[in-house]
């Protein structure tokens, strides 16, 4: 009766499942909190290191000869790949948690990573 729906027929599982989501979700924010990631300028000469939740933890400028609007242009250019980086990095953690609760639900980790901001 229930064949078409696929994982949807086990309902029991999936609701015990989704009791444990904040108690994964708060571990898998710990973690990400402190894995880096890190992002380089187009000239090479300056790079930003953030966790993945966003945070800067470093940045370094080899400013020799460099202009204060290459700098300020370098440490834009860092910034945003490095906070792209770790955007990504979350989400791949947010899809391997859902796959590993079988959370088989079309959509379901997008939903979660749209939930917090990610």
């Amino acid at each position: 009766m229930f064949k078409g729906l696929g994982n949807l027929g086990n309902i029991a599982s999936m609701m015990a499942a989704f009791k444990d989501l904040p108690h994964k979700m708060q571990e898998l924010n710990a973690r990400m909190q402190n894995e880096h990631v890190r992002g380089d300028s187009a000239c090479g000469r300056v790079f930003v290191v953030v966790n993945c939740v966003g945070q800067v933890q470093s940045v370094n400028i080899a400013q020799d000869g460099m202009s204060n609007a290459e700098i300020e242009q370098g440490v834009l250019e860092a910034t945003n790949a490095a906070g792209a980086a770790a955007k990504q990095t979350y989400a791949e953690a947010i899809q391997a948690m859902v796959a590993d609760m079988n959370l088989d639900i079309p959509g379901v980790d997008g939903l979660l990573t749209s939930l917090i901001g990610r």
